[in-house]
């Protein structure tokens, strides 16, 4: 049995591959708060006010017990070897819908995503395919097809909450394995339907500009820091990568473009950029060339790297050099940003 809610509720016999939709409103409802509290009782009053609001029926209990009769129906058409061993069931003063997590397509997009996001510092494109297949399971809006009562709400806004963290930890893993091409279409549409959420406009910034589009970064740049500022919000991420592609390539910036402060006090005696730093993404301005451009640069090269421990007298400079990188601000997220370090949302 597959409850699915991740789209119009619906559900599924995976035995005899049925498909049963709940064309009633109410019954939705019901299953999608007792799904949002599944293997516990949920209150009988919880679940009138789910199904009424503020106006329930005169023989509110009645008609209520009349739904799960409904609900308990559908569950035993397809599973009719559950005749005595229902999963709907009263208890105390309310009902308990036995579900496992791996029964549900919502239990089973978070516990992918749970996954991906453990590996996808290691491995970026494992972490990739596994975000691809759970975010196939959305058929679209969570419990799409009528309004939703306070039980229900909190769960679609958690499920959606964690799809828009999905597409994050998604969006990382493509840059990070050169997908920064395919992805921008996505974050267009993303940034259009979430234009207050930082990360993205970010991440557009930065697939825009390993694309050798920044004029357009910077567009999105000016586009986003207008609509989150007039939201009261800061765009500290936005800033941040502005400054890097304003190092790489002064020259993208019109004239009347904003640039961040911190780089305008330190334009004066910034050092310009050479040719093959302005075609590089930005990020790739603070790292060493021998990482970026191979053999021919060795010579950049730390050289007790390159020669053992001969030359071990360098790693003290080398490594307080690697210190006061980490105690730059924009540094740290250059590095953050740039895929060297996998963001997640804080999650």
């Amino acid at each position: 049995m597959q409850f699915r809610i991740l789209g119009s509720p619906e559900l599924y016999d995976e035995k005899r591959q049925r498909l049963l939709p709940l064309t009633s409103p109410k019954q939705r409802l019901l299953l999608g708060a007792l799904l949002a509290g599944a293997n516990s009782s949920v209150p009988r009053e919880w679940l009138v006010r789910e199904l009424w609001g503020a106006l329930p029926p005169r023989k509110k209990a009645n008609t209520l017990n009349a739904h799960v009769s409904g609900l308990r129906k559908a569950l035993s058409e397809l599973e009719p070897e559950r005749t005595h061993t229902p999963r709907l069931v009263a208890w105390a003063s309310g009902y308990i819908l036995h579900a496992r997590a791996t029964e549900t397509d919502s239990g089973q997009f978070c516990l992918a995503v749970a996954r991906a996001r453990k590996m996808a510092g290691d491995d970026p494109q494992g972490a990739y395919d596994t975000l691809r297949g759970a975010l196939g399971l959305w058929r679209g809006a969570a419990l799409a097809g009528g309004a939703h009562g306070p039980v229900s709400a909190a769960l679609v806004t958690r499920l959606e909450e964690e799809r828009l963290k999905s597409l994050e930890i998604l969006f990382d893993c493509a840059l990070r394995t050169g997908r920064h091409q395919h992805i921008i279409p996505e974050l267009d549409k993303v940034t259009a339907a979430h234009p207050l959420r930082e990360r993205f406009h970010d991440q557009l910034m930065l697939a825009l500009c390993r694309s050798g589009r920044g004029a357009e970064a910077i567009g999105v740049y000016t586009r986003a820091r207008q609509r989150i500022g007039a939201a009261g919000g800061r765009t500290p991420l936005l800033s941040a990568r502005l400054e890097q592609i304003s190092v790489v390539s002064p020259a993208l910036f019109a004239a009347g473009t904003e640039i961040p402060e911190s780089w305008a006090r330190s334009e004066a005696t910034a050092p310009l950029p050479t040719g093959r730093e302005i075609d590089r993404p930005p990020y790739e301005a603070d790292r060493p060339r021998y990482e970026i451009d191979g053999p021919p640069y060795e010579a950049d090269r730390p050289r007790h790297e390159i020669d053992g421990p001969l030359y071990e007298a360098d790693r003290p400079r080398y490594e307080e050099a690697e210190q006061e990188t980490a105690r730059s601000v924009v540094g740290y997220l250059a590095e953050l940003l740039s895929g060297q370090a996998l963001h997640t949302g804080g999650v």
